[in-house]
């Protein structure tokens, strides 16, 4: 899954830098938005469904976005085949953050030929004065989708990169948001996770291979 041990990093357009890990959620102010794929698979079982580490990773992920980054208002994800279950893992990874919170899942109809446009729209705040939202998505379709957010600077997700997570922050509607990058391993060493009150256990005690690295 690459290197975890780089800070979080601050993204505004093409520009980067440092910044301090999170420590405490705080409410959401205007649109939030927290982007991430899918988590992670086996392809050599040939099935549409997480692993048992993505299945690992979704529970960790349930614990981490509440006490981390805050409570979500919202939850969608990738669309998926009810037929064969193709794409199914965006799904799943949002089902225990989903339990956790009480929100309910979303699923993006159409998002395979419109993520940009679903952005796009996101990015309009139509809603609430303050929303954050959680988006699983499809690795290959995430820069379409943060074009629409208004980022032109999200670089192809590699296909054994299922660790990265984006922060979208807008200050109103239509506005350019602020970026900020981060690797959920990183987050998942800090307090706000190892500390969380939460039903699900800090994933970093379970043993290889399930363990997340």
């Amino acid at each position: 899954m690459g290197d975890h041990s780089f800070l979080p990093r601050l993204l505004i357009g093409f520009g980067i830098a440092l910044l301090p890990q999170i420590a405490v959620a705080e409410p959401a102010t205007g649109l939030e938005v927290i982007l991430m794929r899918h988590a992670d698979k086996d392809v050599s079982r040939g099935d549409y469904n997480l692993s048992p580490a993505g299945f690992i990773r979704a529970i960790a992920l349930a614990r981490l976005i509440p006490a981390c980054l805050g409570a979500p208002t919202g939850i969608r994800t990738y669309s998926l085949d009810p037929q064969t279950s193709k794409n199914a893992r965006s799904y799943q990874s949002a089902v225990p953050l989903a339990v956790v919170t009480g929100v309910p899942i979303q699923v993006a109809v159409n998002s395979a030929e419109k993520s940009f446009e679903i952005g796009r729209e996101l990015r309009q705040h139509k809603g609430p004065a303050s929303q954050r939202l959680v988006l699983f998505w499809e690795h290959r379709r995430m820069p379409e989708l943060a074009r629409g957010l208004g980022w032109e600077g999200m670089i192809p997700i590699g296909p054994e990169d299922f660790d990265q997570l984006f922060v979208f922050r807008f200050a109103r509607p239509g506005a350019l948001p602020e970026v900020q990058s981060y690797r959920q391993s990183a987050l998942m060493q800090g307090s706000c996770y190892t500390r969380a009150r939460s039903p699900f256990p800090d994933t970093s005690a379970f043993p290889s291979p399930v363990r997340l690295r």
